[in-house]
C-alpha cells in the first residue's frame, strides 16, 4: 500500500474548544494542523505557506464562513479544497454554501471517521482538480479559445468535456451543465449592426466568467448566441442557483436591448441538466440541456428549466 500523502490542513473557526478538538482529529489521522480563528490570521496563512485543505467554519463574528471563501476564491490565485463546519444542515445553508465557493460540508458535531473520509475524498478531488487546471492550460495553448469572447470554444469543450466525465466518473461525484442563449439576439443585431452585436456576445461571455469561482468550471461559446457552463463537482441544486444569479446579474448589468419582447435589457434563457439525470455520455448531457434551454424559449424566456426526461 502507498504510503500516505501528509496534508498541511488549516482549521479556522473562533472557538478554542473546536479548534483544538479537530486539530487533535488531523494529527491523529497523520496529517499536519495549523490554526486560525478570523478571516485575518487565515488570510495571513494562505499567503505565506502551503495549505493543502481548509476547514471552515460557517458561524463567526465579523466576517463569517461563506464570506471568508468568496475572499479566498477571489484573492488566492490558486484552488484549495474547502469544506464547511456547521451544526446548520439545511437546503439553503449547503447552497449558499456551493455558490460561495465550498467544494462539500460537515455537520457539527464533526465525527472522527467522517472527517477522515471527507479529508480522504477531498485529496483525491484536489489531485483530479490539478489534472483539470492542467488541462485548462492546455487548452489555450492548444487554440481552443473562442477569438471573438476569449472564452473556450467548441473544440475545447470536447476535450474539457472528455476529461471531467473521466474524473468525475472516478470520483462518483456529480457533473452539472447550463445551456443559454441571449433572448432575441437576431433582433438585437439586426438594429443595432453587427460591431455592437459582437460587443454583447463579449459582454455576455465576461458576465458569464464573473459567475463562475472555481478553477475547475468553465465558459464555452458553443455557437452564434448560444453559450454552455461546466461545472464538475456540482450537484443541481449548485447548478439552479448559479442560473437565477446570472438571471440576477443581466439584470443588474443592464445591457439595453430596446428591441426585445421580454425586457428593456439582455436576458438569456437556460437549460439545466446534471449527470444525475442519467445521462449516458458527455454528449447526451449536452442535449439533455439543450431541451430544457428550448422549453425555457418556449415559456416565455428570461428563465432557466430543469431538463425533464420525456415519459414514454
Amino acid at each position: 500500500m502507498a504510503k500516505q500523502e501528509k496534508l498541511t490542513i488549516l482549521v479556522v473557526d473562533d472557538s478554542v474548544m473546536m479548534r483544538n478538538v479537530i486539530s487533535q482529529m488531523i494529527e491523529k489521522s497523520g496529517h499536519n494542523a495549523i490554526v486560525a480563528e478570523n478571516h485575518i490570521q487565515t488570510m495571513k496563512y494562505l499567503r505565506t505557506q502551503r495549505v493543502d485543505l481548509i476547514l471552515m467554519d460557517v458561524e463567526m463574528p465579523v466576517v463569517d464562513g461563506f464570506v471568508l471563501t468568496q475572499m479566498i476564491r477571489k484573492k488566492i490565485d490558486h484552488w484549495i479544497p474547502i469544506i464547511f463546519l456547521s451544526s446548520n444542515d439545511s437546503d439553503d445553508y449547503l447552497t449558499k454554501g456551493i455558490d460561495s465557493g465550498g467544494d462539500d460540508y460537515l455537520t457539527k458535531p464533526v465525527k472522527e471517521v467522517i472527517l477522515n473520509a471527507k479529508v480522504r475524498a477531498m485529496t483525491r478531488i484536489a489531485r483530479m482538480q490539478s489534472e483539470l487546471d492542467d488541462l485548462n492550460q492546455q487548452l489555450a495553448i492548444l487554440t481552443n479559445i473562442d477569438p471573438l469572447t476569449q472564452v473556450m470554444n467548441r473544440r475545447g469543450l470536447e476535450n474539457f468535456m472528455t476529461k471531467s466525465w473521466q474524473i468525475n466518473y472516478r470520483q462518483k461525484s456529480e457533473i452539472s451543465l447550463l445551456m443559454l442563449d441571449i433572448d432575441f439576439f437576431k433582433p438585437y443585431n439586426d438594429n443595432y449592426g453587427h460591431v455592437q452585436g459582437d460587443k454583447c456576445l463579449q459582454e455576455f461571455a465576461q458576465l458569464l466568467m464573473k459567475s463562475i469561482n472555481r478553477a475547475s468550471d468553465a465558459v464555452v461559446r458553443f455557437g452564434g448566441e448560444e453559450f454552455i457552463i461546466i461545472l464538475p463537482f456540482t450537484p443541481i441544486s449548485g447548478a439552479r442557483f448559479k442560473a437565477q444569479e446570472i438571471i440576477a446579474l443581466l439584470k443588474s448589468t443592464a445591457i439595453k436591448h430596446d428591441f426585445s419582447s421580454v425586457a428593456s435589457f439582455v436576458t438569456a434563457s437556460i437549460g439545466i441538466t446534471s449527470t444525475s439525470l442519467h445521462a449516458k455520455d458527455h454528449l447526451e448531457l449536452i442535449k439533455q440541456a439543450d431541451s430544457a434551454l428550448y422549453l425555457a424559449k418556449e415559456k416565455g424566456r428570461n428563465q432557466s428549466i430543469l431538463y425533464q426526461a420525456e415519459k414514454h
